[in-house]
């Protein structure tokens, strides 16, 4: 936290983005089920509503590239490959991005190795968080992670321990289940073996490219954590980047755009008035719309039902 503090004192947009953090008004609404919490930040309006098709990204600079860093943002080098870096709109206090060094395409699949060793060398007292490029990354060209404390996502304590989650696959100790009772599809790999937990992560977002889509990578948000023992990957499979609703105009619009930390169960809504009038079966149906179909994750999680191998 020392890099904050210093990038506090020196760097102006950091010092507003907390400024606006320190402000936000925040709800929990209760669904059918699980709970959210509604947060409005005014200071997130650009990331929510980012351009991020390949015309608009490729239109402007890279934002995560070391060349194009504001002169006043510093960060500390990891592992020699990353780059952490305070993220200048944050969704809560201690909100980092840990970018590549170099400019390369956001995947995890290439990079699996990179995000479990990421959790290990945080530890216990961080989460890590991933967007895919079409869900939610706001740079989908350049390779980066997120980290926030643990404990501060709803998702963390409706997962605690798991109840109510299917078994589905295991790889010596390392359990794949499928998620329940949290208004959106999750598939969960648990484990303390890193070979292990890297093979079922992969097997598992592999079963999920065959719900649809060409693309190498299915669409998902994953967040993980490390708790010194195991490992304990979260895996949000997703249908759709945006729902209907934040295309519409006028009054019907809703300018919510789900990325990690919304599957992780803070919606930030930068629109006063989204705030205002969210109600759990709104909340409910941007998930169901965003999600993964319930039945096509079935079928994910039945390609893998009864895959017990060797760790």
């Amino acid at each position: 936290m020392e890099l904050l503090a210093t990038q506090r004192a020196a760097w102006r947009d950091l010092q507003l983005g907390y400024e606006s953090l320190e402000r936000i008004e925040a709800r929990d609404v209760t669904c059918s089920g699980f709970a959210v919490r509604i947060e409005h930040n005014r200071g997130r309006i650009a990331s929510t509503t980012a351009k991020v098709e390949k015309k608009s990204v490729d239109r402007r600079p890279c934002f995560l590239c070391h060349a194009n860093l504001p002169v006043e943002q510093k960060g500390v080098f990891y592992r020699n490959d990353y780059l952490v870096l305070c993220n200048p709109m944050p969704v809560v206090s201690g909100h980092f991005t840990i970018a590549h060094r170099t400019h390369r395409p956001q995947t995890i699949i290439e990079e699996a190795d990179a995000f479990l060793q990421i959790m290990a060398d945080f530890g216990r007292q961080w989460s890590i968080m991933y967007n895919g490029p079409k869900c939610g990354a706001s740079a989908p060209d350049h390779l980066h992670f997120q980290a926030v404390p643990s404990g501060v996502m709803p998702v963390e304590r409706q997962m605690g321990d798991l109840a109510g989650s299917i078994p589905v696959a295991r790889i010596g100790d390392t359990r794949i289940l499928h998620g329940h009772g949290i208004g959106r599809e999750v598939a969960v790999v648990e484990g303390s073996e890193p070979d292990a937990v890297r093979r079922a992560f992969l097997m598992t977002l592999d079963a999920l490219g065959g719900t649809g889509g060409s693309d190498k990578e299915p669409m998902v948000n994953v967040f993980g954590s490390f708790n010194g023992v195991k490992w304990r990957v979260m895996i949000f499979p997703r249908s759709k980047h945006r729902p209907d609703a934040f295309f519409r105009e006028g009054d019907d619009r809703i300018v919510v755009s789900p990325a990690v930390v919304e599957m992780a169960g803070i919606l930030v809504t930068p629109v006063k008035k989204d705030f205002d009038r969210l109600e759990a079966h709104t909340v409910e149906e941007i998930y169901r719309e965003v999600s993964l179909d319930a039945s096509k994750m079935k079928d994910a999680m039945d390609a893998l039902r009864g895959k017990e191998q060797s760790p």
